[in-house]
Order: C-alpha cells, then sequence, then structure tokens
C-alpha cells in the first residue's frame, strides 16, 4: 500500500528546479510563511516584503515541490554550494552559525576542505500540506477549502522525501562536491535512514532554531544504500533533476 502512494506521488506534485527571479519568489513566500509566521524563528521586522532570504541564497540552488492541480507551491529545499558563479569559495550556514558542533575528530580524518562540500538547508513545507486527516477521517478546514482527495491527503507525507530526494541526486551530480553537510533534527535523520538516505553524525547536539546535529553524507554510499521501495521514486527525481540541470543557465547572481 504504501509503495503505491510513492508511484502515484507524481500524480498530485511536480518537482520544480527554482532557476527563475518568478519561482525564487515562490520559495522565499514559503519560507517567510514557515520561519517567520509560523515558527518565528526570523525576525519579521527584518524583511520588507513576505519573502524570507539571506546571503546564502546567492550561491544556492533551490528546489519547489508543487501542487499539480491547484498550482500552489507545498515545500521548498535549497543546496547551499560552496562556491559562487565565478568559482570564489563561499561560507556556509553551518560554519557562520554552528561551527563549534561539528567534531574535529570526524571532519579532520577524512581531509574535510571547505570547498569539498555542500548543505543543505531551509527545508520548509507549508501547514495546509503538514496537517493530516483526524481521526474521524474528516480534514482540516484548509484541506477543505482546497478539496484535496484523501489519496492527495496521504501523498502529504512524501513531500519531504521528494525534497530530500532532489538535494541529494542534485549532490551526487555535482563532481566537485564529496559531501553534504546538513543540521537538522536527530528524528529527521531517521526518517531519512528508512529510505536509504544515511547521514552520519558529525558533531554535537546544538540549540539553534530548536534542537540541532551536524550530520554528513558521503557522496560513495549515496546511490548504493537507497532502499527497494524507494529506488524507483529516487531514480525518477534523479532523472528530472539531470533533465533540468542540463537546460538550465550557470548560477547567476542573486536579483533583489
Amino acid at each position: 500500500m504504501r509503495g503505491r502512494f510513492i508511484n502515484n506521488f507524481f500524480d498530485y506534485f511536480e518537482l520544480v528546479f527554482a532557476d527563475s527571479p518568478a519561482l525564487k519568489r515562490e520559495v522565499y513566500k514559503i519560507r517567510y510563511q514557515v520561519y517567520c509566521e509560523e515558527l518565528g524563528y526570523e525576525d519579521v521586522t527584518q524583511f520588507k516584503q513576505p519573502l524570507e532570504r539571506d546571503p546564502f541564497d546567492t550561491h544556492a540552488q533551490h528546489f519547489l515541490i508543487r501542487h499539480r492541480r491547484s498550482g500552489l507551491c507545498a515545500g521548498t529545499a535549497r543546496c547551499v554550494l560552496p562556491f559562487d558563479e565565478f568559482a570564489h569559495k563561499q561560507r556556509l550556514p553551518s560554519e557562520v552559525f554552528c561551527q563549534n558542533a561539528l567534531n574535529e575528530q570526524i571532519i579532520t580524518p577524512i581531509g574535510l576542505r571547505r570547498g569539498d562540500y555542500s548543505e543543505v538547508s531551509r527545508i520548509a513545507i507549508r501547514a495546509e500540506f503538514r496537517r493530516r486527516i483526524t481521526l474521524d477521517q474528516h480534514a482540516y478546514l484548509d484541506h477543505q477549502t482546497y478539496n484535496f482527495s484523501q489519496d492527495e491527503l496521504k501523498s502529504f507525507s512524501h513531500i519531504a522525501t521528494c525534497l530530500y530526494f532532489a538535494l541529494a541526486a542534485y549532490f551526487s551530480q555535482q563532481d566537485s562536491i564529496q559531501y553534504l553537510i546538513a543540521m537538522m533534527e536527530p528524528r529527521l535523520m531517521k526518517h531519512l535512514n528508512r529510505t536509504g538516505i544515511y547521514f552520519q553524525s558529525a558533531g554535537d547536539m546544538i540549540d539553534y532554531h530548536g534542537i540541532r546535529m551536524p550530520f554528513i553524507l558521503y557522496k560513495d554510499d549515496l546511490i548504493a544504500n537507497i532502499k527497494p521501495l524507494f529506488k524507483p521514486f529516487f531514480d525518477h527525481v534523479s532523472e528530472q533533476v539531470a533533465a533540468e540541470l542540463n537546460a538550465a543557465e550557470p548560477l547567476a547572481l542573486e536579483i533583489a
């Protein structure tokens, strides 16, 4: 049963490579709703518009998940790159905010150097696409507004999986990047382990927008470990990402 909903996910949603100013606005809009209005992680007074963005967006690739029938953008994630379009090395979020959490006994032996790794960052899913069906099988008001079907509602749990698969697929197709760093809740890491994406602990817990812990993913471990149940899902995402990369323009500077 679970596999059927994975296979049907793309009947309801599409993965979008957010590489235009209009699509990036959708990215920032979701992040503002989640990180500023809903969770209060960022101060709304710091933004002139309801768009949450930061300096790392200038050297990041963004993904969106869009609900086909309504056209609503349901979620977003980014891969922050260690260099800009001119191949100048750039700082990553963990280097700025969470450097002390990284365990040098793990990082030093593998020779992790700036420029060798990118970072998972700013995963956000709109509240309408996170809420589950109530126990009496009646949908929340938000769901009633958009008339989501039962199958659509059940597919919501795979939005985060699709975003992480997109980030992993993008990472796997970057020849110059060997590692992927993530600052995440340990319980999210356990969720990813169920799909076959095995981030390994790379440091200590830290209180940064809630309890977070640094994790690292090795490129050589990625493809071989995807679980058979999720392999068709991952392969489909990988094909989409490869097609988008072939068609995309080089990483452009952010336009305010």
